[in-house]
């Protein structure tokens, strides 16, 4: 029951209301700040890549790896007296040759430079604004009456009360 009562009054209210022409609809703005590519700026550049020197010979035997198996023996003839020297040369010899040997062969990947084209955007910052809704107004009796509302409106509902001290 008390809703129909709550309905009727709206419905009551509304008819009661009178509606005045709107005079002036005027838009609210605020500022924005809007980021706009407007060109690109680009220059040549120098990088280093990493490119493949060959393959891996671990199997030749080179000048480096005699020297190498010198040097071993000749540090291994250092050490020790008897048969313990002799198996010091033997094997200062052979780890002075596996040395060597990995030395030539660590240059796997060499350092080559390869020119490129690399382009910088170049911004421009504006301030642009936007309408966010719209003050319309209204004269009664002489008197200015406004309402925001998101878009323009034509008319604007007003209610007149009486008030007795």
């Amino acid at each position: 029951m008390s809703k129909i009562i709550f309905i009727l009054t709206v419905i009551t209210s509304l008819l009661q209301a009178d509606r005045i022409r709107v005079e002036e609809s005027t838009p609210i703005t605020k500022p924005y700040t809007e980021k706009i590519k407007i060109s690109e700026q680009c220059y040549e550049d120098t990088v280093e890549i990493s490119v493949r020197c060959g393959e891996r010979d671990t199997n030749s035997i080179g000048i480096d790896t005699l020297i190498g198996a010198g040097l071993g023996i000749a540090l291994g003839n250092q050490i020790g007296g008897g048969d313990g020297r002799k198996i010091a040369k033997v094997g200062g010899g052979l780890i002075g040759a596996y040395t060597a040997n990995q030395l030539r062969d660590r240059g796997g990947n060499c350092k080559s430079y390869e020119t490129v084209s690399k382009c910088n955007p170049i911004y421009e910052y504006r301030t642009v604004y936007k309408t966010v809704g719209y003050n319309n107004c209204a004269y009664i009796d002489g008197q200015r009456y406004c309402k925001r509302t998101k878009k323009p409106i034509r008319w604007l509902r007003y209610k007149k009360s009486i008030s007795l001290y």
